[in-house]
């Protein structure tokens, strides 16, 4: 289904090479804080692995559109991992500290 949404095959594989490294860092948590496999510790792995991967489409999605707009894959690539990680830092120079101040959630 994938696929037919990007209808490319690479842009699929790349989102679905960032599912190894979420769960190694579920793996890593997990024995970091000494969790047991639970049901909650195993519903919380489900949710992280759904927000990697739709994380990583969203940065494909992105990384393509700015490729059309650059031409050049690294600067693409490069825009679309900073844009994607920094809403959140991104909104706090915009608006200072007064969301944090609220209690408002910023990105």
């Amino acid at each position: 289904m994938i696929v037919i949404n990007f209808q490319s095959w690479s842009d699929p594989f790349i989102v679905i090479t960032a599912l190894p490294a979420a769960l190694a860092g579920i793996v890593w948590m997990l024995f970091a804080t000494h969790t047991t496999l639970s049901v909650p510790a195993l519903t919380g792995a489900i949710m992280c692995m759904g927000v990697a991967t739709a994380n990583s489409v969203l940065v494909i999605s992105f990384a393509r559109e700015k490729l059309t707009e650059f031409g050049n894959a690294t600067q693409a690539a490069l825009e679309a991992g900073f844009v994607r990680i920094s809403p959140g830092a991104d909104d706090r120079a915009r608006h200072g500290d007064r969301h944090a101040a609220d209690g408002a959630r910023c990105g």
